[in-house]
């Protein structure tokens, strides 16, 4: 799963750093942000800050609280502090979570496959913004 996982972020996603380590990449929750981002869900991502210390983390996570919920997926505390801490899986599973939610905002929106194409090319694809 991490290899589709990773392959998924690198290749399709198209974020502004190539993922190798999934704990250490995504313990800031920055690239998490940047995801969202991607796919028109964070409206506020130009807030969240790119470094390491307690409190950009923290507030990472907590400007991902309510675009996680909005799109169905539940992250508890100590689930956000296991990503902080860079633990084993953490990341992973809630990544895991994140592509299953694009997937069905691609596929509520017609012609998805096309969208994806024109938003991993930088364009402006217009997901479903419903789901908020």
């Amino acid at each position: 799963m991490s290899e589709l996982l990773q392959n998924w972020l690198n290749n399709e996603v198209g974020l502004s750093t190539n993922v190798a380590n999934f704990e250490k990449d995504f313990a800031s929750g920055y690239l998490f942000g940047e995801v969202l981002h991607k796919f028109r869900q964070q409206d506020d991502f130009d807030r969240f800050v790119n470094k390491g210390s307690y409190e950009a983390k923290l507030s990472n996570f907590k400007r991902l609280e309510p675009t996680l919920k909005a799109l169905g997926i539940r992250v508890t505390a100590a689930q956000s502090n296991a990503m902080m801490n860079g633990e084993r899986g953490a990341s992973l599973r809630l990544l895991y979570q994140l592509k299953m939610a694009t997937e069905r905002l691609l596929l509520a929106c017609d012609g998805g496959s096309a969208q994806m194409q024109q938003k991993t090319a930088g364009g402006a694809a217009s997901a479903s913004r419903s789901v908020r």
